[in-house]
Protein backbone atom coordinates (compact mmCIF):
# COMPACT_ATOMS: atom_id res chain seq x y z
CA UNK A 1 0.00 0.00 0.00
CA UNK A 2 1.29 3.47 -0.83
CA UNK A 3 2.52 5.25 2.29
CA UNK A 4 2.73 8.98 2.91
CA UNK A 5 5.06 10.29 5.60
CA UNK A 6 3.69 11.67 8.86
CA UNK A 7 0.11 10.53 8.39
CA UNK A 8 -2.07 10.73 11.48
CA UNK A 9 -3.72 7.46 12.63
CA UNK A 10 -7.08 8.80 11.38
CA UNK A 11 -5.76 9.48 7.87
CA UNK A 12 -3.78 6.22 7.79
CA UNK A 13 -6.87 4.19 8.75
CA UNK A 14 -9.09 6.03 6.27
CA UNK A 15 -6.71 5.43 3.36
CA UNK A 16 -6.27 1.76 4.27
CA UNK A 17 -10.03 1.14 4.53
CA UNK A 18 -10.64 2.97 1.26
CA UNK A 19 -8.09 0.87 -0.63
CA UNK A 20 -9.16 -2.30 1.19
CA UNK A 21 -12.79 -2.03 0.10
CA UNK A 22 -11.83 -0.99 -3.41
CA UNK A 23 -10.00 -4.31 -3.68
CA UNK A 24 -6.62 -2.66 -4.20
CA UNK A 25 -5.01 -4.30 -1.15
CA UNK A 26 -3.56 -7.76 -0.62
CA UNK A 27 -2.56 -9.41 2.64
CA UNK A 28 1.09 -8.47 2.09
CA UNK A 29 0.16 -4.80 1.59
CA UNK A 30 -1.22 -4.43 5.14
CA UNK A 31 1.49 -3.13 7.45
CA UNK A 32 1.63 -3.06 11.23
CA UNK A 33 1.34 0.71 10.93
CA UNK A 34 -2.02 0.23 9.15
CA UNK A 35 -3.26 -2.17 11.84
CA UNK A 36 -2.15 0.13 14.65
CA UNK A 37 -3.93 3.07 13.02
CA UNK A 38 -7.15 1.10 12.61
CA UNK A 39 -6.99 -0.09 16.24
CA UNK A 40 -6.43 3.51 17.33
CA UNK A 41 -9.61 4.81 15.71
CA UNK A 42 -11.89 1.75 15.95
CA UNK A 43 -11.03 0.65 19.49
CA UNK A 44 -10.48 -3.01 18.53
CA UNK A 45 -7.25 -4.68 17.41
CA UNK A 46 -7.37 -7.16 14.51
CA UNK A 47 -4.74 -9.10 12.61
CA UNK A 48 -4.13 -8.66 8.89
CA UNK A 49 -5.65 -12.11 8.23
CA UNK A 50 -8.81 -11.26 10.19
CA UNK A 51 -9.10 -7.93 8.39
CA UNK A 52 -8.93 -9.58 4.97
CA UNK A 53 -11.48 -12.22 6.00
CA UNK A 54 -13.93 -9.55 7.18
CA UNK A 55 -13.37 -7.49 4.02
CA UNK A 56 -13.98 -10.49 1.74
CA UNK A 57 -17.21 -11.34 3.57
CA UNK A 58 -18.44 -7.76 3.29
CA UNK A 59 -17.50 -7.56 -0.40
CA UNK A 60 -19.66 -10.62 -1.03
CA UNK A 61 -22.66 -9.24 0.90
CA UNK A 62 -25.65 -7.53 -0.72
CA UNK A 63 -24.93 -4.35 1.29
CA UNK A 64 -21.61 -3.88 -0.55
CA UNK A 65 -23.32 -1.83 -3.26
CA UNK A 66 -24.06 0.78 -0.60
CA UNK A 67 -20.40 0.80 0.44
CA UNK A 68 -19.31 1.19 -3.20
CA UNK A 69 -21.51 4.27 -3.45
CA UNK A 70 -19.74 5.72 -0.41
CA UNK A 71 -16.31 4.96 -1.90
CA UNK A 72 -17.25 6.62 -5.18
CA UNK A 73 -18.46 9.76 -3.40
CA UNK A 74 -15.19 9.98 -1.45
CA UNK A 75 -12.87 9.22 -4.37
CA UNK A 76 -11.68 12.79 -4.89
CA UNK A 77 -10.71 13.12 -1.21
CA UNK A 78 -9.11 9.70 -0.68
CA UNK A 79 -7.34 9.12 -3.99
CA UNK A 80 -4.78 11.86 -3.19
CA UNK A 81 -3.38 11.23 0.33
CA UNK A 82 -1.45 14.50 0.44
CA UNK A 83 -4.72 16.47 0.09
CA UNK A 84 -6.71 14.44 2.63
CA UNK A 85 -7.73 16.50 5.65
CA UNK A 86 -8.23 15.16 9.19
CA UNK A 87 -11.89 16.20 9.07
CA UNK A 88 -12.50 14.36 5.77
CA UNK A 89 -10.78 11.22 7.09
CA UNK A 90 -12.87 11.31 10.27
CA UNK A 91 -16.12 11.83 8.38
CA UNK A 92 -15.34 8.98 5.98
CA UNK A 93 -14.57 6.50 8.77
CA UNK A 94 -17.66 7.48 10.75
CA UNK A 95 -19.85 6.95 7.70
CA UNK A 96 -18.09 3.69 6.82
CA UNK A 97 -18.45 2.22 10.33
CA UNK A 98 -22.09 3.30 10.39
CA UNK A 99 -22.86 1.42 7.16
CA UNK A 100 -21.16 -1.86 8.02
CA UNK A 101 -23.59 -4.75 8.51
CA UNK A 102 -22.53 -6.26 11.84
CA UNK A 103 -24.16 -9.57 10.96
CA UNK A 104 -21.60 -10.13 8.19
CA UNK A 105 -18.68 -9.72 10.59
CA UNK A 106 -19.43 -13.04 12.28
CA UNK A 107 -17.90 -16.24 10.87
CA UNK A 108 -20.00 -18.82 12.79
CA UNK A 109 -17.21 -19.88 15.16
CA UNK A 110 -16.40 -18.10 18.41
CA UNK A 111 -15.28 -14.54 17.74
CA UNK A 112 -13.79 -12.69 20.72
CA UNK A 113 -11.87 -9.46 21.18
CA UNK A 114 -11.43 -6.34 23.28
CA UNK A 115 -12.81 -2.90 22.44
CA UNK A 116 -11.55 0.36 23.94
CA UNK A 117 -13.63 3.47 23.35
CA UNK A 118 -12.10 6.85 24.19
CA UNK A 119 -14.02 10.11 24.12
CA UNK A 120 -13.13 12.27 21.14
CA UNK A 121 -12.15 9.38 18.87
CA UNK A 122 -14.20 8.00 15.98
CA UNK A 123 -14.77 4.76 17.89
CA UNK A 124 -16.62 6.60 20.67
CA UNK A 125 -19.80 6.98 18.59
CA UNK A 126 -22.77 4.84 19.58
CA UNK A 127 -23.82 1.67 17.77
CA UNK A 128 -27.35 0.49 17.04
CA UNK A 129 -28.26 -3.23 17.07
CA UNK A 130 -31.68 -3.64 15.40
CA UNK A 131 -32.26 -7.30 16.34
CA UNK A 132 -30.72 -9.06 13.34
CA UNK A 133 -27.48 -10.51 14.68
CA UNK A 134 -26.85 -14.12 13.61
CA UNK A 135 -25.39 -15.02 16.99
CA UNK A 136 -25.42 -14.44 20.75
CA UNK A 137 -23.16 -11.81 22.32
CA UNK A 138 -21.62 -11.69 25.80
CA UNK A 139 -19.88 -8.59 27.19
CA UNK A 140 -17.66 -7.98 30.21
CA UNK A 141 -16.71 -4.41 31.12
CA UNK A 142 -13.20 -4.13 32.55
CA UNK A 143 -12.78 -0.36 32.75
CA UNK A 144 -14.54 2.96 32.29
CA UNK A 145 -18.29 3.06 31.71
CA UNK A 146 -20.65 2.19 28.85
CA UNK A 147 -24.37 2.59 28.23
CA UNK A 148 -26.89 0.09 26.84
CA UNK A 149 -30.30 1.62 26.16
CA UNK A 150 -33.56 1.02 24.28
CA UNK A 151 -37.21 2.03 24.71
CA UNK A 152 -37.67 -0.19 27.78
CA UNK A 153 -34.37 -0.37 29.63
CA UNK A 154 -31.18 1.52 30.40
CA UNK A 155 -28.03 0.06 31.94
CA UNK A 156 -24.81 1.77 32.88
CA UNK A 157 -22.02 -0.83 32.81
CA UNK A 158 -18.86 -0.48 34.89
CA UNK A 159 -16.09 -2.90 35.76
CA UNK A 160 -17.51 -6.33 36.59
CA UNK A 161 -20.79 -5.84 34.69
CA UNK A 162 -21.67 -8.62 32.24
CA UNK A 163 -24.36 -8.43 29.54
CA UNK A 164 -25.78 -11.29 27.47
CA UNK A 165 -27.69 -10.57 24.24
CA UNK A 166 -29.98 -12.82 22.22
CA UNK A 167 -29.63 -12.42 18.42
CA UNK A 168 -33.03 -10.66 18.32
CA UNK A 169 -32.17 -8.10 21.01
CA UNK A 170 -32.73 -4.46 20.03
CA UNK A 171 -30.61 -1.77 21.69
CA UNK A 172 -28.10 1.05 21.36
CA UNK A 173 -24.68 0.88 22.99
CA UNK A 174 -21.91 3.38 23.44
CA UNK A 175 -19.67 5.32 25.77
CA UNK A 176 -21.49 6.55 28.88
CA UNK A 177 -22.02 10.32 28.41
CA UNK A 178 -19.99 11.40 31.46
CA UNK A 179 -17.24 8.77 31.02
CA UNK A 180 -13.87 9.40 29.38
CA UNK A 181 -13.49 5.79 28.21
CA UNK A 182 -15.07 2.34 28.11
CA UNK A 183 -13.08 -0.87 27.81
CA UNK A 184 -14.81 -4.21 27.44
CA UNK A 185 -14.27 -7.79 26.34
CA UNK A 186 -16.86 -9.40 24.07
CA UNK A 187 -17.54 -12.72 22.38
CA UNK A 188 -19.93 -13.65 19.55
CA UNK A 189 -21.07 -17.27 19.45
CA UNK A 190 -23.70 -19.87 18.64
CA UNK A 191 -24.49 -21.75 21.89
CA UNK A 192 -24.12 -25.49 21.99
CA UNK A 193 -27.29 -27.33 22.98
CA UNK A 194 -26.25 -28.08 26.55
CA UNK A 195 -25.25 -24.43 27.24
CA UNK A 196 -28.75 -23.01 27.63
CA UNK A 197 -29.06 -23.86 31.34
CA UNK A 198 -25.99 -21.67 31.92
CA UNK A 199 -27.51 -18.77 29.97
CA UNK A 200 -30.59 -18.23 32.15
CA UNK A 201 -29.49 -14.85 33.51
CA UNK A 202 -31.77 -12.12 34.88
CA UNK A 203 -33.61 -10.71 31.85
CA UNK A 204 -34.11 -6.94 31.92
CA UNK A 205 -35.74 -6.73 28.48
CA UNK A 206 -36.52 -9.08 25.59
CA UNK A 207 -33.32 -10.96 24.88
CA UNK A 208 -31.17 -8.72 27.12
CA UNK A 209 -29.70 -10.14 30.34
CA UNK A 210 -27.59 -8.60 33.09
CA UNK A 211 -25.13 -9.97 35.64
CA UNK A 212 -23.15 -7.84 38.09
CA UNK A 213 -20.03 -9.41 39.60
CA UNK A 214 -19.96 -7.75 43.00
CA UNK A 215 -16.60 -8.93 44.35
CA UNK A 216 -13.02 -8.39 43.19
CA UNK A 217 -12.01 -12.05 42.89
CA UNK A 218 -14.86 -13.16 40.57
CA UNK A 219 -14.26 -10.09 38.36
CA UNK A 220 -10.53 -10.83 38.06
CA UNK A 221 -11.23 -14.52 37.36
CA UNK A 222 -13.71 -13.64 34.60
CA UNK A 223 -11.27 -11.16 33.06
CA UNK A 224 -8.58 -13.86 32.97
CA UNK A 225 -10.96 -16.28 31.23
CA UNK A 226 -11.79 -13.68 28.56
CA UNK A 227 -8.09 -12.87 28.11
CA UNK A 228 -7.40 -16.56 27.56
CA UNK A 229 -10.25 -16.80 25.04
CA UNK A 230 -9.03 -13.75 23.11
CA UNK A 231 -5.43 -15.02 23.07
CA UNK A 232 -6.66 -18.01 21.04
CA UNK A 233 -7.22 -15.68 18.07
CA UNK A 234 -3.58 -16.30 17.21
CA UNK A 235 -3.86 -20.10 17.42
CA UNK A 236 -3.46 -21.66 13.96
CA UNK A 237 -3.93 -25.30 15.00
CA UNK A 238 -6.97 -27.39 13.93
CA UNK A 239 -8.03 -27.52 17.60
CA UNK A 240 -8.58 -23.75 17.81
CA UNK A 241 -12.40 -23.85 17.53
CA UNK A 242 -12.77 -26.58 20.16
CA UNK A 243 -10.46 -24.74 22.53
CA UNK A 244 -12.42 -21.50 22.06
CA UNK A 245 -15.72 -23.26 22.74
CA UNK A 246 -14.27 -24.89 25.86
CA UNK A 247 -13.07 -21.55 27.23
CA UNK A 248 -16.38 -19.85 26.45
CA UNK A 249 -18.20 -22.73 28.14
CA UNK A 250 -16.08 -22.12 31.24
CA UNK A 251 -17.05 -18.42 31.16
CA UNK A 252 -20.77 -19.29 31.01
CA UNK A 253 -20.46 -21.87 33.80
CA UNK A 254 -18.77 -19.37 36.14
CA UNK A 255 -21.33 -16.71 35.21
CA UNK A 256 -24.18 -19.13 35.92
CA UNK A 257 -22.88 -19.77 39.45
CA UNK A 258 -23.04 -16.03 40.18
CA UNK A 259 -26.52 -15.80 38.67
CA UNK A 260 -27.74 -18.52 41.03
CA UNK A 261 -26.14 -16.81 44.05
CA UNK A 262 -27.78 -13.49 43.14
CA UNK A 263 -31.19 -15.17 42.80
CA UNK A 264 -31.23 -15.90 46.56
CA UNK A 265 -31.11 -12.15 47.38
CA UNK A 266 -34.60 -10.66 47.34
CA UNK A 267 -35.61 -7.04 47.74
CA UNK A 268 -37.88 -6.31 50.72
CA UNK A 269 -41.52 -6.18 49.44
CA UNK A 270 -42.00 -2.80 51.17
CA UNK A 271 -39.09 -1.34 49.21
CA UNK A 272 -40.58 -2.83 46.04
CA UNK A 273 -43.90 -1.12 46.85
CA UNK A 274 -42.10 2.19 47.39
CA UNK A 275 -40.39 1.87 44.00
CA UNK A 276 -43.68 0.99 42.32
CA UNK A 277 -45.38 4.02 43.91
CA UNK A 278 -42.66 6.44 42.77
CA UNK A 279 -42.69 4.94 39.27
CA UNK A 280 -46.48 5.22 39.00
CA UNK A 281 -46.50 8.86 40.16
CA UNK A 282 -43.18 9.87 38.59
CA UNK A 283 -44.63 12.91 36.79
CA UNK A 284 -46.48 14.20 39.88
CA UNK A 285 -45.42 16.00 43.03
CA UNK A 286 -45.26 13.86 46.15
CA UNK A 287 -43.43 13.81 49.47
CA UNK A 288 -41.51 11.06 51.25
CA UNK A 289 -44.44 10.90 53.67
CA UNK A 290 -46.73 9.95 50.76
CA UNK A 291 -44.41 7.11 49.77
CA UNK A 292 -43.97 5.90 53.37
CA UNK A 293 -47.72 5.94 53.94
CA UNK A 294 -48.29 3.82 50.81
CA UNK A 295 -45.89 1.22 52.28
CA UNK A 296 -47.20 1.39 55.89
CA UNK A 297 -43.82 2.65 57.10
CA UNK A 298 -42.53 5.68 58.94
CA UNK A 299 -40.36 8.12 57.01
CA UNK A 300 -37.24 7.09 58.91
CA UNK A 301 -37.90 3.35 58.49
CA UNK A 302 -38.45 3.77 54.75
CA UNK A 303 -35.20 5.74 54.40
CA UNK A 304 -33.30 3.10 56.40
CA UNK A 305 -34.67 0.15 54.39
CA UNK A 306 -34.10 1.90 51.08
CA UNK A 307 -30.50 2.74 51.89
CA UNK A 308 -29.85 -0.77 53.22
CA UNK A 309 -31.29 -2.57 50.20
CA UNK A 310 -30.57 -0.24 47.28
CA UNK A 311 -27.72 1.90 48.61
CA UNK A 312 -29.43 5.25 47.91
CA UNK A 313 -32.25 7.40 49.26
CA UNK A 314 -35.79 7.24 47.80
CA UNK A 315 -35.43 10.75 46.35
CA UNK A 316 -32.12 9.87 44.69
CA UNK A 317 -33.62 6.64 43.27
CA UNK A 318 -36.63 8.49 41.85
CA UNK A 319 -34.46 11.21 40.33
CA UNK A 320 -32.44 8.54 38.53
CA UNK A 321 -35.68 6.94 37.34
CA UNK A 322 -36.85 10.27 35.92
CA UNK A 323 -33.55 10.83 34.15
CA UNK A 324 -33.62 7.31 32.67
CA UNK A 325 -37.11 7.92 31.30
CA UNK A 326 -35.97 11.28 29.96
CA UNK A 327 -33.05 9.69 28.09
CA UNK A 328 -35.41 7.20 26.44
CA UNK A 329 -37.66 10.07 25.34
CA UNK A 330 -34.68 12.05 24.05
CA UNK A 331 -33.60 9.10 21.87
CA UNK A 332 -37.04 7.83 20.90
CA UNK A 333 -39.06 11.02 20.30
CA UNK A 334 -38.71 14.50 18.86
CA UNK A 335 -40.44 16.09 21.89
CA UNK A 336 -39.00 19.38 23.12
CA UNK A 337 -36.66 19.50 26.12
CA UNK A 338 -39.30 21.39 28.08
CA UNK A 339 -41.98 18.87 27.15
CA UNK A 340 -39.82 15.94 28.25
CA UNK A 341 -39.01 17.72 31.53
CA UNK A 342 -42.75 17.99 32.27
CA UNK A 343 -43.43 14.39 31.29
CA UNK A 344 -40.92 13.02 33.80
CA UNK A 345 -41.84 15.28 36.72
CA UNK A 346 -39.51 18.29 36.68
CA UNK A 347 -40.90 21.75 37.33
CA UNK A 348 -39.15 23.33 34.34
CA UNK A 349 -36.48 22.74 31.71
CA UNK A 350 -33.80 24.53 33.75
CA UNK A 351 -34.24 22.20 36.73
CA UNK A 352 -34.28 19.21 34.40
CA UNK A 353 -31.10 20.32 32.59
CA UNK A 354 -29.31 20.95 35.91
CA UNK A 355 -30.04 17.43 37.21
CA UNK A 356 -29.31 15.86 33.82
CA UNK A 357 -25.91 17.54 33.51
CA UNK A 358 -24.99 16.68 37.10
CA UNK A 359 -25.81 13.01 36.43
CA UNK A 360 -24.30 12.51 32.96
CA UNK A 361 -21.91 15.41 32.48
CA UNK A 362 -23.77 16.75 29.42
CA UNK A 363 -27.01 18.60 28.74
CA UNK A 364 -30.16 16.87 27.39
CA UNK A 365 -29.61 18.56 24.03
CA UNK A 366 -25.98 17.42 23.84
CA UNK A 367 -27.03 13.87 24.75
CA UNK A 368 -29.68 13.80 22.02
CA UNK A 369 -27.27 15.17 19.40
CA UNK A 370 -24.27 12.98 20.18
CA UNK A 371 -25.54 9.66 21.49
CA UNK A 372 -28.55 9.31 19.20
CA UNK A 373 -26.31 9.95 16.20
Amino acid sequence: MTKTANLSPMKQAALMCYQLFLGDTSLDDISQQDLDALAHVSGAAVSAQELMQVTNRLRGHHSYADLQHLLLNRQSQLSTPALLSEADATEFLQELFGRLDHATLYDHGVTANITSLVRGKTSASGTEYPGNMPCWTVHLTIGGSGLFINDHMEVRVDRGTMMLFHPDAIYHSGLYPSAASWKHYWALFQPRQHWHNWMEWREIDDGICLLQLTAEQPAVQMEQLFESLISMNHDTTPQRSDLQHNRLEEILIHASSHVQAAAHTRIDPRVERACAYMQAYMAERWSISDVARACNLSNSRLAHLFKEQLGVSPKFWCNNLRLQQARKLLLGTTDSINGIANQVGYEDANQFTRYFKKSLGCSPREFRQSFAT
